[in-house]
């Protein structure tokens, strides 16, 4: 089934690309309904603002349990990327994440912006493998940097590839990766 994204939400991002706000949080109210038309409730996805990715127990370290009934470490450094989409259930400890969305301002760098995303995916398939130890993964995940996003991609025992870069963040060709993802 082809997803249509709204008029009017294709030209509210015109409208911020045009002027681009101080605020990266200025793109999460257009970027959270861009994913929910992509990732809606009724199929079972969940998008989850602010997600916070746990990281594994470490030997010695207090540990904790996350919504999803695994032992994780509490640490102060874990990753909270602006959104998290995951196929999500009516049980808290079965959501399985999908796909990592993290905004950037035009003026950020792009080193640290990818670091970041280095940590994320990585934390994530981590966490793939205790949620489903014996299952393929795979974790997509897209930097939006003003009206340009990166897309990334980990398969289970394979290094993060970066997939295609300076994508137009609503454009076609997005929206196919998208429409690919929710597919898979």
């Amino acid at each position: 089934m082809s997803i249509t994204v709204p008029e009017w939400l294709l030209k509210r991002f015109a409208a911020v690309y045009a002027k681009p706000p101080h605020y990266e949080a200025s793109y999460y109210g257009p970027i959270n309904m861009f994913l929910t038309v992509y990732f809606p409730a009724g199929y079972h996805y969940l998008v989850k603002p602010q997600a916070r990715l746990r990281q594994p127990s470490s030997p010695g370290e207090r540990v904790s349990i996350d919504s999803n009934g695994q032992e994780v470490g509490t640490r102060n450094d874990d990753g909270n990327p602006d959104f998290l989409v995951s196929i999500g259930s009516s049980e808290l400890s079965n959501d399985v994440p999908l796909l990592i969305y993290e905004v950037k301002r035009e003026d950020s760098g792009d080193t640290e912006a990818a670091q970041q995303m280095d940590r994320y995916i990585n934390w994530a398939m981590q966490y793939l493998s205790v949620l489903l130890p014996h299952a393929s993964r795979k974790i997509w995940a897209v930097l939006v940097t003003g009206s340009k996003s990166d897309i990334y991609m980990m398969e289970q025992g394979s290094s993060i590839i970066k997939i295609t870069y300076g994508l137009d963040t609503t454009g076609t060709q997005i929206r196919g990766i998208l429409q690919h993802i929710r597919d898979e």
